[in-house]
């Protein structure tokens, strides 16, 4: 069993319950003895899910392989991601730019303002056919511009109008990989977060027929597919991809958003195929909720996914979402003393070591949790629950695209911009030839790895799009893949490599 040989198995799974039933007695010894002689190589990636399945709940074991610098394929996928990671923060536009600038961004941005009025020309004042809604003092267009360090005739247009299911976005060149981005804004506002929770599935029979692609007894989150609607309409009214590509007909499409805006991507992505096959949507931590399977699935085609660490939105559904509700009552029906201890000696976290089981003279054992009026009325509210349940809610919906996840291996979580001497230690250290430090794994995954929410101290941190972008580029720093040229990896190879891995 290799695991760095996935592009030969058809799935990344490996069941041991199945595993042992195929194999004689010989052949299962041989195998556990490998696995014993190369422990630390496979089993550091080995990962248990848990499967719930009519009320009951199970751990499946899988194995997932790490993107290999070697591989084309897996070099593209994590250059992209470290290079696009910044263009889905600056969508964020000002106050991202002050959080990650600190207390120069104000400054940085009224002297750009001064400036321009010193020249008798404020960009706020120039005609503005290119950049609508709100745009006061022209902050949101210049913090995007000074976040990227692009020119002004690259920011093609703007669209800052935000209301329930209507996302801000801007249409931006990047001439150096010869690509045009459509950039969606994730989720700021309290119109956003209703945006959210408008989780209930919308069918895309009616959708598939108008965009050309099946979408039969298939299902996507409401409140992201009436955003993509209003994107496609907008940009469609104004002409601004028709206007693009005929100045840069030899560039491709990509389409990028973080959290709510990566959900609103991989959709409108859903909707753009036909008119432009080799668009690729690059979504950074996308919800949980966004397709249902069979929909997801053939996402892999043109999304690309990216979740840190713990991350809880990825994780999101109403299926997750029931069951931590289950798994937290459960809980408090195992405890055997009171609660306040549990948290008391328990809860502390000093680090993102995992936290250590619950003793059994604090606990039940699961199979033997004791009669009560609290756990009698817990099972027969599950039942009720059960019963209620509609169509809508049965649906089951996952997270988009080919999903890597990048794991953090190092204790601290340092989840604030480094200061100027931390910056300087590093250069001290790289001067004198120390070893870098490798902070992040980096693996493939599938959704059903993500079905369920984990409870940890950097559970919403993980989330934050600063610390998503830092990540990838501390990862494709560490395999000399950040910031190269895209088309300085060999497009055959990586063809071919994608090849294997959709066979």
């Amino acid at each position: 069993i290799d695991c760095d040989q996935r592009d030969k198995t058809e799935s990344n799974d490996l069941s041991l319950t199945q595993l042992s039933n195929n194999l004689t007695d010989k052949e299962l010894s041989e195998v556990l003895a490998m696995l014993n002689s190369q422990n630390d190589r496979i089993m550091s990636q080995v990962r248990f899910s848990e499967d719930h399945q009519d009320g009951a709940m199970t751990f499946r074991p899988t194995i997932r392989r790490k993107l290999s610098p070697e591989n084309a394929f897996d070099r593209q996928f994590l250059s992209e991601g470290a290079r696009y990671s910044r263009v889905a923060l600056a969508a964020y536009s000002w106050m991202m730019y002050l959080w990650t600038s600190r207390c120069i961004g104000c400054c940085e941005l009224s002297a750009v303002t001064l400036c321009e009025l010193c020249m008798c020309r404020p960009r706020y004042c120039r005609t503005r056919d290119h950049v609508i809604g709100d745009n006061l003092c022209a902050w949101k267009q210049t913090s995007v511009l000074k976040t990227l360090g692009i020119e002004e005739r690259d920011f093609l247009f703007a669209n800052f109008r935000n209301d329930v299911n209507v996302c801000p976005y801007t249409v931006l060149v990047d001439r150096r990989c010869r690509k045009i981005l459509i950039v969606i804004r994730g989720t700021l506002s309290f119109e956003d977060m209703i945006s959210d929770v408008t989780i209930n599935p919308d069918p895309l029979d009616d959708v598939g027929e108008e965009f050309g692609f099946d979408g039969t007894r298939e299902f996507c989150h409401r409140g992201m597919l009436e955003a993509a609607k209003y994107v496609y309409d907008d940009m469609e009214a104004r002409k601004v991809l028709r206007t693009a590509f005929e100045k840069n007909p030899e560039y491709n499409l990509r389409i990028i958003g973080h959290s709510l805006g990566a959900g609103v991507a991989v959709v409108l992505g859903l909707m753009m195929r036909k008119q432009y096959p080799l668009l690729k949507c690059l979504c950074f931590s996308p919800p949980g909720c966004v397709f249902t399977k069979r929909t997801a699935e053939e996402s892999k085609e043109y999304a690309w996914s990216y979740v840190l660490h713990n991350d809880i939105v990825p994780r999101l559904s109403y299926h997750s979402l029931s069951n931590l509700r289950n798994d937290v009552i459960e809980m408090v029906a195992r405890i055997k003393v009171p609660k306040h201890q549990v948290f008391a000696k328990k809860m502390r976290y000093r680090s993102e070591s995992k936290i250590e089981d619950l003793t059994s003279n604090m606990v039940h054992e699961k199979e033997s949790i004791p009669q009560s009026t609290f756990y009698d009325q817990f099972s027969r509210y599950v039942e009720l629950q059960k019963g209620r349940e509609n169509e809508v809610q049965q649906v089951r919906m996952v997270c988009p695209g080919k999903i890597c996840q990048l794991y953090r291996t190092s204790e601290k979580l340092s989840n604030v911009p480094c200061s100027s001497i931390i910056k300087c230690f590093k250069s001290v250290s790289a001067a004198c030839g120390l070893a870098r430090t490798h902070k992040y794994t980096v693996l493939w995954t599938e959704a059903e790895d993500l079905s369920d929410i984990c409870i940890s101290t950097s559970m919403m941190v993980d989330h934050f799009p600063y610390n998503v972008a830092r990540a990838l580029r501390v990862a494709a720093e560490s395999v000399d893949v950040f910031d190269i040229r895209i088309d300085e990896i060999s497009s055959n190879e990586v063809m071919q490599e994608g090849g294997k891995k959709r066979s």
